[in-house]
């Protein structure tokens, strides 16, 4: 019994000023004319059945998944309370569908990452879930082929085989690394032993609740009552105990610790939209390597990502490696390779309370 889950809680913050507190960059049309949450949801479709979908999400943000996605069924929308980071959703998204659905495998998705073969994805999907019939006791994820030493991304460890599902091929995970040095991550690519970390999971949801017992009891026992309530007013139950739960992620809160973790190689053309440098990365830049939407006149100007307004021009004359991103109330401009320090800019805003509404 697979269930899919979309987690569609996160801020954003490198790619201020489209993405926003009140509308993160999931909700927003990066790559194409329809949302990240709506891409996300469309991409799974083939494999998916409409009552086997759920979103999670933040508070804040749930009229925009209701407006965004209005075949969605009630019931089937997780809003968190407040936001404690992928640790604490991950255990609830596990507590509220055991309850429902005892037995179940998740399949636990981003909704803001680029997926140039959904077809590709949606078979590594089916493999992970059969992997995890055959392996109950093992956490699975997606890991990607990489196509070079990016210092961005987290790796993935390839270890012996576990498995073997038609073609496809189930490793052993011997480690994670994050954002490793550019020698290092030229080093994994070089060995062909690493993987992107795609962040997709695929996994029953009692061994993650187990896990959580084990690793983290702080979120195990509040997410085990918001379970027990399902029912009853299960709500009132998520709102006493959510919010007290630690703000870890799920990598450190049970993935890293977990004795049994393995991952399926794909070539999916994946790319985790995180920043405005990384959009060339899965984007089709014009030939001269810019990547302009809006109103944009460009004249000698190489390398270049601009963000514009529908009825606003944007002129670059003799200019190469910036972004240039514009909205209604803020203009962003800077080097390509300073994309990273955007998240310096919200603090400055948020330490400001003249300007905090920027954010």
């Amino acid at each position: 019994m697979l269930k899919f889950v979309i987690r569609a809680g996160g801020v954003g913050t490198r790619l201020w000023p489209y993405s926003r507190q009140t509308r993160p960059k999931q909700f927003h049309a990066m790559a194409g004319d329809r949302t990240m949450l709506q891409q996300a949801v469309e991409r799974i479709a083939p494999i998916a059945a409409v009552d086997d979908i759920y979103v999670s999400t933040g508070a804040g943000m749930e009229q925009l998944v209701r407006e965004q996605l209005p075949e969605l069924p009630e019931d089937h929308l997780i809003v968190e309370p407040a936001l404690r980071n992928t640790g604490p959703a991950v255990a609830l998204e596990c507590a509220l569908l055991e309850a429902r659905w005892p037995g179940c495998t998740i399949a636990s998705l981003g909704s803001d990452h680029y997926i140039g073969k959904p077809e590709e994805f949606n078979r590594l999907l089916q493999a992970a879930a059969v992997a995890t019939d055959e392996h109950p006791e093992t956490l699975f994820t997606i890991g990607v082929k990489p196509t070079r030493p990016e210092t961005g991304y987290g790796y993935i460890g390839k270890g012996e085989v576990l498995c073997q599902i038609g073609t496809d091929t189930v490793y052993h995970v011997t480690e994670f690394t994050e954002k490793p040095e550019p020698d290092r991550a030229r080093q994994y690519v070089d060995s062909g032993q690493y993987l992107w970390n795609s962040n997709m999971f695929v996994w029953k949801a009692q061994t993650v609740l187990d896990l959580f017992k084990r690793f983290a009891p702080q979120i195990h026992e509040r997410a085990v009552p918001i379970g027990a309530a399902i029912g009853g007013d299960w709500r009132a139950v998520l709102e006493r105990e959510y919010p007290h739960m630690p703000n870890v992620a799920v990598d450190n809160a049970i993935i890293e610790p977990a004795p049994n973790v393995a991952t399926l190689e794909g070539d999916m053309n994946w790319g985790d939209i995180g920043s405005w440098a990384a959009l060339t990365d899965v984007l089709d830049a014009d030939a001269a390597g810019n990547l302009l939407k809006g109103q944009i006149i460009s004249i000698d100007a190489r390398n270049s990502t601009v963000y514009g307004l529908p009825d606003k021009v944007v002129a670059l004359v003799g200019v190469q490696d910036l972004v240039v991103i514009d909205t209604e109330d803020a203009l962003l401009v800077m080097p390509k390779d300073q994309a990273q320090r955007v998240k310096e800019i919200l603090e400055r805003l948020q330490s400001d309370e003249t300007l905090r509404k920027h954010t």
